[in-house]
């Protein structure tokens, strides 16, 4: 309940502050993907402290180093011990840059959501199930 408690404030706050900005054109940047899977990375080595880095002011309010850190370890509760990422895919979502790092955790697989704003940092965190590819 605690966990499902913690995903859900996760997605409240993020979503609030996506929310509360201003519409504007997404970035022109085609290296949001790089920037998730690293951000993938650094969580799966429990560098909370570095994965923090590329949040925007906000993000970093919301989630903190330590938030994140218990966020993560909530995630490997859901789904199982991380194991590796499986793919990286695109969007624009609502005007915001989007990237799913789909990751394969012992039980199953997850897409880690990241929202990047207009500057490239990263607005927004989600861990949802994981969706199959378009097409399937």
């Amino acid at each position: 309940m605690r966990r499902a408690a913690m995903v859900l404030v996760l997605v409240v706050a993020c979503t609030v502050g996506a929310s509360c900005r201003k519409q504007a054109p997404p970035p022109q940047s085609s290296g949001i993907a790089p920037t998730a899977q690293r951000l993938v990375e650094l969580l799966a080595k429990g560098d909370f402290t570095a994965a923090v880095a590329d949040f925007d002011a906000t993000m970093q309010q919301a989630l903190p180093a330590p938030k994140l850190g218990e966020t993560w370890r909530s995630v490997g509760a859901q789904f199982g011990a991380f194991k590796r990422q499986a793919g990286v895919r695109t969007a624009t979502e609502q005007g915001f840059e989007v990237a799913y790092v789909t990751c394969e955790f012992e039980r199953s697989k997850a897409d880690v959501k990241v929202v990047f704003d207009r500057a490239g940092k990263i607005g927004g965190l989600w861990f949802l199930p994981a969706q199959p590819p378009a097409g399937s």
